[in-house]
Order: structure tokens, then C-alpha cells, then sequence
């Protein structure tokens, strides 16, 4: 049929779905929720600290009743987050590279 599209997204050579299509919003995903979370988790400690108010995941951990240190344990699993799309990202760089 002509005219017709292909909504199943991106096709390699031979019919196959395009397994970098599919990874890169995956990896992008990473570097997203990676971001969000060092920004709630380290921001929020860092606001109520300072200036004593919660925004954010604080906030809602305040009401949750929950400790202080929970903010800071949100950020480390943003920083874990950012380290794992690095690495994937740098290991697809290499393995591209080689012959």
C-alpha cells in the first residue's frame, strides 16, 4: 500500500526496529529523572536549611513525616541516575568507535 505510514517507529536495513532510536529515550529519561532528582533532593535541603521553608519532594516528605536526611538520600539517587545514563552513554560512544 502506498501512502501508508509507518507508526512503528524508526526500521533498520532489514525490517528490524532501530535499536538506537529506542535507547536514546531511554537514555534520555535517565538524564531527565537523574536531573529532576539532584534538583528536589539537594535543592530542597538546601532551601530548608537555609531559609527554612520545603518546596518539592521536601515538602511532601515533611507531610509524610518523614527524616531530614530522606531529601539528601533523593539526591544521591538523582547523582546515582546521572551516573548510570553517563556511563551507558560513554560505553555507546565506545562501542561505536570500534571496528
Amino acid at each position: 500500500m502506498e501512502g501508508k505510514s509507518n507508526v512503528q517507529g524508526k526500521r533498520g536495513s532489514q525490517g528490524e526496529p532501530d535499536k538506537s532510536a529506542k535507547g536514546s529515550s531511554g537514555q534520555r529519561l535517565l538524564w531527565l529523572f537523574g536531573a529532576i532528582l539532584v534538583v528536589q533532593g539537594f535543592g530542597s535541603a538546601v532551601t530548608e536549611a537555609g531559609w527554612d521553608t520545603s518546596f518539592g519532594v521536601a515538602g511532601l516528605l515533611r507531610a509524610a513525616h518523614m527524616p531530614e536526611w530522606v531529601t539528601l538520600l533523593v539526591g544521591f539517587v538523582g547523582v546515582a541516575l546521572l551516573g548510570v545514563a553517563a556511563r551507558r552513554h560513554y560505553a555507546e560512544r565506545r562501542a561505536g568507535r570500534r571496528p
